[in-house]
């Protein structure tokens, strides 16, 4: 290493050490005032939704998000309960019924939180019971009716045996609507049974809706990297679907064909429905979005819902369907046990043409970070591990790679030669230069060998750590209390992360890479472009690339030992 990279090196450290105190001399930067004891949850915006009296019968119906949506804090811990209220309790979630509806209008996780011992509601500012149900072109939804229940209004302990709740709709003019819930302890999803008895006596005909009428709230820290992942997603014909078409702020879009299942998803969590005797035939999705201000500044909110069509004969007496309901985590293993495609829910390895490339290696990567997860109990350490092992297993690419960029070096002289014997005709220069090639068994290709098993690999970690939940609150070192977390500008402590990054790739590529006119660019520009890709993604991927570039010296020095070996053995 040279002089001038020690200095900048040194440099480098002096202000990674210093780095608050010289932010904060400058007024950039302000220590944040100590948390009170009984901190509220993240800021988040939350809806009360806005019901129109009758809807467009060529419209699907929803809950319509209008101007009169409030702008509140994050959900907080309701002292009040309703006098018709049902509460149950599994050992994944606290979920509340009510007569309003026939159904839920609460959902907590008990397993994941607000960062603060919240447990996170999945239906903020519900008022009427989600998923609703919707006839007759939007003119009728069991929203707007009340049902009787066949339970008395209680708290129901399900952590060791499933229970069942029926909720029932009988108007004096005939008819019956019946919503019958079935919870299970360990489970995050529950069944719904619904039952229409004489739909023509209720006015009834064609098709009716099934819809989550709730848009799913902010959980994270970093309200705009929630509210850019939120969309209304369903599976068709085997192929996942986005309805994120926003036209002006306004989402209204539909797509019609076989619908597996429908849902609406946030960057880690996700509500979807399942028909389970037979698919819908259309799935609609509704919504906004607007520019909000938050505590991070102005973002771009967006309140989405979802539903399904579920066509049934006009003379019909009674017909019946039944649903899987998920509401839980993006769990890519969990979801892909319901054997309908759900995982897809997470889009790790959608993407077109490059997408079965990416996810034989997402896949891999998540069953393998927890089985080292429950050896070595911190997810910091086990990417550290991770990227250790990913290093050993390319590390005989490597030293072919190493090999190469060393002969070539020893034929640049020859090289320049050809360039300059040749400099008017290129065609006569390549075959020279293939047949030098040819003649010492140089590759010039070969330098790249290591990075193509490496790109795949960088996309997979990067869908994996922005979709799934794996790293959500997961703590490692010092300031690092969530390696989900991403640097949100200059003071965000986890820039740091994103200096150590550069550093790191700059003095790898310093031993590393050949010494040319084209390399010597590269240096300094390669680390400050990744530093820029990188800087707001995930502490996670962040920590796997600095330690990969660490890793990479291990190759370099194993390689000049072997030859330095094999030149005092030639002598």
């Amino acid at each position: 290493m040279d002089r001038k990279t020690i200095v900048l090196v040194v440099l480098l450290v002096v202000v990674l050490i210093f780095y608050f105190p010289i932010m904060e001399f400058l007024g950039l930067y302000k220590p944040a005032p100590p948390e009170p004891q009984e901190s509220q949850p993240p800021a988040d915006t939350t809806t009360q939704v806005v019901r129109p009296e009758s809807v467009p019968t060529e419209a699907p119906p929803t809950a319509a998000i209008g101007a009169d949506t409030a702008v509140v804090e994050a959900p907080v811990e309701e002292e009040f309960v309703r006098p018709d209220t049902i509460v149950v309790e599994t050992n994944k979630y606290l979920v509340t019924l009510t007569t309003a509806g026939g159904g839920p209008v609460s959902m907590k996780l008990k397993e994941y939180d607000y960062r603060n011992d919240v447990k996170i509601e999945m239906m903020p500012e519900a008022v009427v019971a989600t998923p609703e149900l919707s006839f007759a072109g939007g003119q009728f939804t069991t929203s707007t009716v009340n049902f009787t229940c066949d339970r008395d209004p209680r708290a129901y302990d399900a952590t060791r045996d499933q229970l069942d709740i029926t909720y029932a709709y009988q108007p004096a003019a005939g008819g019956k609507i019946v919503r019958h819930f079935r919870f299970y302890p360990d489970e995050y999803h529950y069944e719904l049974f619904v039952e229409v008895i004489g739909p023509g006596e209720l006015g009834f005909d064609r098709q009716y809706y099934l819809v989550w009428n709730t848009p799913l709230g902010v959980t994270e820290p970093q309200p705009k990297i929630d509210y850019d992942a939120m969309q209304a997603v369903a599976m068709q014909a085997g192929s996942r679907e986005s309805l994120d078409d926003f036209d002006d702020g306004k989402l209204d879009q539909s797509l019609t064909g076989n619908t597996t299942w429908a849902g609406i998803r946030s960057k880690y969590f996700a509500a979807v429905m399942i028909p389970t005797n037979r698919h819908a035939e259309s799935v609609f999705a509704q919504g906004e979005k607007r520019s909000i201000d938050t505590r991070d500044g102005e973002v771009e909110q967006r309140l989405i819902t979802v539903g399904m069509e579920m066509p049934f004969t006009a003379m019909t007496t009674s017909f019946a369907d039944s649903f899987t309901v998920f509401v839980g985590p993006l769990d890519y293993l969990l979801m892909a046990d319901y054997n309908v495609g759900l995982e897809d829910m997470l889009d790790i390895g959608t993407a077109p043409f490059v997408g079965w490339i990416i996810k034989p290696f997402a896949i891999a990567i998540i069953w393998l970070l927890p089985k080292m997860y429950d050896v070595i109990p911190n997810y910091g350490l086990v990417i550290i591990l991770f990227a250790l092992l990913v290093k050993l297993i390319t590390m005989p690419l490597s030293m072919k790679s190493f090999k190469s960029m060393n002969a070539m070096k020893e034929l640049q002289p020859k090289i320049e030669e050809l360039k300059k014997r040749h400099k008017n005709n290129p065609q006569a220069m390549n075959q020279e230069m293939m047949k030098l090639y040819k003649q010492h068994g140089v590759n010039p290709l070969s330098g790249c060998l290591p990075i193509l098993p490496q790109m795949p690999l960088l996309f997979a970690m990067f869908s994996v750590f922005r979709s799934t939940i794996l790293l959500r609150d997961a703590p490692f070192v010092w300031f690092i209390a969530d390696l989900s977390h991403g640097a949100t500008g200059l003071t965000d402590p986890y820039i740091i992360m994103v200096v150590i990054m550069i550093v790191a790739q700059f003095v790898s590529q310093k031993f590393t890479m050949a010494s040319t006119q084209q390399n010597k660019a590269l240096l300094y520009i390669m680390p400050l472009f990744m530093g820029f890709i990188f800087y707001s993604l995930s502490a996670g991927l962040i920590l796997y690339w600095t330690c990969f570039s660490v890793f990479s010296l291990i190759d370099y020095f194993a390689f000049k030992r072997r030859k330095n070996s094999e030149v005092k053995t030639a002598k």
